[in-house]
């Protein structure tokens, strides 16, 4: 009979096996488990029971746990992974050897293109970092739940403005490939790997002027209720943007914009002015902090 450790192994492995996951943590993703099974005795039952994770595999109970912690992944963060890592790496390559000016923007917007988030921003990021360089002058700017949308920096470039980064997201792994990825452009910061659901005390430590959060608080809304009020008495920089999608995932269907009504309700009840904007597909929230 395999041990329990080596079956916990190999269901994590099986998780992450699904395009877009690949690259979280280890035990992120044992903790979900956890979860699942703290809700459905049934599938643990199952799990512990079966001589190794290759009978368990085979149940209906291992089905429905992958269906279950999937989900709840694509909701909080591999919905948003477009390709899997060795065409990002194949791209960074790329990048790294071309020297040319107009081709390195170029593949720098392929590389964008690889993440579902940043993709559907890309025809309009000019238009975005226009308004958000001429509301808040970015010097030094905290992104959390970034994705790869530091990588969109040129277009800081263009309006005039080099802040200094700092990129935060859930995963080590891909933090490790945005540091990479700065050192190859020049851009000045560096990347911290942060789950807010539990470690959002943390974002008092990150000074600067303008704090980014691109749809982000839905997805953590959905993990942890009310977790955007903690984050929000954490943020210390004089501004904030957030944003939320007015459409679904592909755009088939609109969101309202009584939606967002929770998050004014937040601002009002914490004080904050804010004022909005909109590109296709998002929707800005340009906030004045305290």
């Amino acid at each position: 009979m395999a041990s329990v450790v080596q079956k916990e192994r190999e269901l994590i492995a099986s998780i992450k096996l699904k395009k877009g996951l690949s690259s979280l943590d280890d035990r992120f993703v044992a903790e979900k488990v956890k979860k699942v099974f703290a809700s459905n005795r049934v599938i643990q039952r199952k799990f512990y029971e079966s001589k190794d994770f290759a009978q368990f595999s085979r149940s209906k109970e291992h089905e429905e746990l992958l269906k279950r912690i999937r989900k709840e992944l694509r909701a909080v963060y591999g919905v948003f992974q477009a390709t899997g890592d060795r065409e990002r790496r194949d791209i960074l390559e790329r990048l790294r050897t071309t020297k040319s000016g107009n081709e390195r923007k170029r593949i720098i917007d392929e590389l964008l293109s690889t993440h579902t988030s940043t993709k559907e921003r890309l025809p309009y990021y000019d238009e975005v970092y226009a308004e958000i360089c001429a509301r808040t002058k970015p010097k030094f700017i905290i992104d959390l739940g970034c994705g790869l949308n530091p990588l969109a920096y040129q277009y800081f470039v263009q309006h005039g403005f080099r802040p200094t980064i700092i990129a935060s997201d859930l995963s080590v792994e891909d933090m490790a490939f945005l540091d990479e990825c700065f050192k190859v452009l020049g851009i000045p910061g560096k990347t911290i790997a942060l789950d807010l659901t539990k470690n959002y005390k943390m974002v008092r430590t990150l000074k600067g002027d303008v704090t980014l959060l691109f749809k982000l608080l839905d997805s953590l809304e959905e993990t942890k209720r009310h977790i955007s009020y903690d984050i929000f008495d954490h943020i210390t920089t004089p501004w904030i943007v957030a944003s939320f999608p007015t459409k679904s995932l592909g755009g088939r269907k609109s969101i309202a914009r009584a939606g967002r009504a929770w998050f004014e309700r937040l601002l009002t009840r914490k004080g904050l002015r804010w004022e909005t904007f909109s590109v296709e597909n998002e929707l800005f929230y340009v906030i004045r902090n305290r």
